[in-house]
Protein backbone atom coordinates (compact mmCIF):
# COMPACT_ATOMS: atom_id res chain seq x y z
CA UNK A 1 0.00 0.00 0.00
CA UNK A 2 1.07 3.46 -0.48
CA UNK A 3 2.13 5.85 1.89
CA UNK A 4 2.02 9.54 2.52
CA UNK A 5 5.09 10.81 4.54
CA UNK A 6 4.53 14.58 6.64
CA UNK A 7 8.12 16.17 6.67
CA UNK A 8 9.85 17.20 9.11
CA UNK A 9 8.31 15.43 11.76
CA UNK A 10 8.81 12.02 9.67
CA UNK A 11 5.12 10.76 9.89
CA UNK A 12 4.03 8.42 7.45
CA UNK A 13 -0.04 6.70 7.13
CA UNK A 14 -1.48 4.54 4.68
CA UNK A 15 -2.45 6.66 1.20
CA UNK A 16 -5.66 5.55 -1.08
CA UNK A 17 -5.58 6.26 -4.89
CA UNK A 18 -9.72 7.56 -3.97
CA UNK A 19 -9.15 10.01 -0.81
CA UNK A 20 -7.38 13.21 -0.96
CA UNK A 21 -4.18 14.22 0.53
CA UNK A 22 -6.55 16.23 2.92
CA UNK A 23 -8.99 13.62 4.18
CA UNK A 24 -6.17 11.09 4.86
CA UNK A 25 -4.10 13.63 6.95
CA UNK A 26 -7.33 14.49 8.39
CA UNK A 27 -8.43 10.62 9.23
CA UNK A 28 -5.26 10.53 11.15
CA UNK A 29 -5.65 13.18 13.30
CA UNK A 30 -2.56 15.37 11.20
CA UNK A 31 -3.26 18.76 12.00
CA UNK A 32 -3.89 20.88 8.94
CA UNK A 33 -5.69 23.98 7.97
CA UNK A 34 -8.84 23.55 5.64
CA UNK A 35 -11.60 26.26 5.95
CA UNK A 36 -13.55 25.43 3.27
CA UNK A 37 -13.70 22.19 3.57
CA UNK A 38 -12.37 20.94 0.42
CA UNK A 39 -14.37 22.87 -2.23
CA UNK A 40 -11.33 24.50 -3.57
CA UNK A 41 -12.32 27.91 -2.50
CA UNK A 42 -9.74 29.21 0.06
CA UNK A 43 -6.31 27.60 -0.52
CA UNK A 44 -5.54 27.08 2.92
CA UNK A 45 -4.66 23.03 2.59
CA UNK A 46 -1.36 23.91 0.67
CA UNK A 47 1.18 21.34 0.90
CA UNK A 48 4.33 21.22 -0.75
CA UNK A 49 5.34 18.46 -2.89
CA UNK A 50 8.66 17.00 -1.80
CA UNK A 51 8.64 13.38 -3.14
CA UNK A 52 6.62 10.96 -5.66
CA UNK A 53 4.30 14.42 -7.86
CA UNK A 54 5.20 11.65 -10.28
CA UNK A 55 2.08 9.32 -8.29
CA UNK A 56 0.08 12.70 -8.16
CA UNK A 57 -3.19 13.24 -10.08
CA UNK A 58 -3.08 16.15 -13.07
CA UNK A 59 -3.68 19.77 -11.97
CA UNK A 60 -7.93 20.67 -12.33
CA UNK A 61 -8.56 23.93 -13.51
CA UNK A 62 -9.93 25.16 -10.21
CA UNK A 63 -6.40 24.39 -8.08
CA UNK A 64 -4.37 26.01 -10.95
CA UNK A 65 -6.63 28.98 -10.34
CA UNK A 66 -6.51 29.28 -6.86
CA UNK A 67 -2.56 28.56 -6.75
CA UNK A 68 -1.32 29.80 -9.97
CA UNK A 69 1.59 28.77 -12.43
CA UNK A 70 4.57 30.02 -9.81
CA UNK A 71 2.99 28.11 -6.62
CA UNK A 72 2.79 24.98 -8.78
CA UNK A 73 6.00 25.24 -10.27
CA UNK A 74 7.45 25.48 -6.65
CA UNK A 75 5.94 22.11 -5.69
CA UNK A 76 2.54 23.77 -4.08
CA UNK A 77 -0.42 21.54 -4.31
CA UNK A 78 -3.49 21.91 -2.80
CA UNK A 79 -4.31 19.00 -0.44
CA UNK A 80 -8.23 18.48 -1.16
CA UNK A 81 -7.59 18.46 -5.07
CA UNK A 82 -4.90 16.25 -4.60
CA UNK A 83 -5.20 12.06 -4.95
CA UNK A 84 -1.71 9.80 -4.93
CA UNK A 85 -1.50 6.40 -6.11
CA UNK A 86 2.16 5.92 -4.78
CA UNK A 87 4.67 6.79 -2.42
CA UNK A 88 4.47 11.12 -1.67
CA UNK A 89 6.37 12.95 0.96
CA UNK A 90 4.97 16.62 1.56
CA UNK A 91 5.44 19.27 4.20
CA UNK A 92 2.80 21.46 5.31
CA UNK A 93 4.22 25.07 4.92
CA UNK A 94 3.75 27.56 8.33
CA UNK A 95 1.92 30.32 6.83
Amino acid sequence: MARLTVQPENRSYPLSATVSLLNTLLRNSHPIQHRCGGKTQCGTCRVRILEGSRFLNPVGENELNRLGQENLAAGLRLACQTFAYGDVSIEIPKD
